[in-house]
């Protein structure tokens, strides 16, 4: 087993990620040199901009998916979606429109960078309320947490999980981001790891510098837990079959 990738643009022409096959075929032959054995594919669901409709998202998942082993590359594919919240997500979901993570009951929900803490606290506990498990995308983003780590403790308590991604572990995305996601982690308040990669440039599929940094610094069991461990049980084990 190697490392899980839960939040990644890898499927072609889906969003602003990968463009095309090709693309997306490198980013996974990269992902395989970082070490990713397991990717969720997580195209934006964006209601008037990107429209990750499950039969679509399963679509290019298979069609990456073969060509991915027609190359020699043995990453797995599993189905997802990155949701920007708004009201009226439950109903949606329900009618099973939309990708959870790989058919679990947990789903990765996204807000603007400035939303206010209470418009996400009361958008999450929504979701859990009727039956999903909120997992907040990127923690780090948004300024109502960064100010106030205590608000992710709340997050989690409620029954939500933490996303934080690998390059702000490693200081790839600004001090504040760093310093905040390294808080998280001293307390163990983060739940997953995802590249959030788009492409072979700036966002990539990168883990191998991250998990040599939590092996550094923290205990082992907990870098496992975040690499991959919580995402097998949580999200792979009992998912869907694609």
């Amino acid at each position: 087993m190697g490392f899980v990738d839960i939040h990644s643009h890898i499927l072609p022409g889906m969003d602003d990620g990968a463009r095309d096959l090709d693309e997306a075929l490198g980013m996974l032959d990269m992902a395989w040199e970082e070490g990713i054995s397991d990717i969720i594919a997580t195209p934006h669901y964006k209601q008037g901009r990107y429209h990750a409709r499950r039969q679509a998202v399963l679509e290019q998942l298979e069609l990456l998916q073969d060509a991915a082993m027609e190359q020699g590359i043995p990453v797995r594919l599993h189905p997802g979606t990155e949701i920007f919240y708004r009201g009226g997500l439950e109903e949606k979901l329900d009618r099973g429109g939309l990708w959870t993570m790989n058919g679990t009951e947990y789903v990765l929900v996204e807000f603007l960078p400035l939303e206010e803490y209470p418009y996400i606290r009361n958008s999450l506990d929504g979701l859990l309320g009727m039956g999903y498990r909120p997992v907040l995308a990127h923690a780090e983003r948004y300024r109502c947490l960064l100010k106030n780590t205590e608000r992710v403790r709340e997050i989690r308590e409620m029954g939500c999980r933490i996303q934080i991604n690998a390059g702000s572990v490693v200081g790839d995305f600004g001090r504040p981001a760093g310093r905040f996601v390294r808080e998280l982690l001293r307390r163990q308040m983060a739940d997953y790891l995802g590249t959030d990669a788009h492409d072979l440039r700036k966002r990539n599929p990168a883990m191998k510098k991250c998990a040599v940094y939590l092996y550094r610094k923290y205990s082992p069991e907990y870098a496992d837990a975040l690499l991959f461990g919580n995402a097998v049980s949580d999200l792979l084990e009992g998912g869907a079959a694609t």
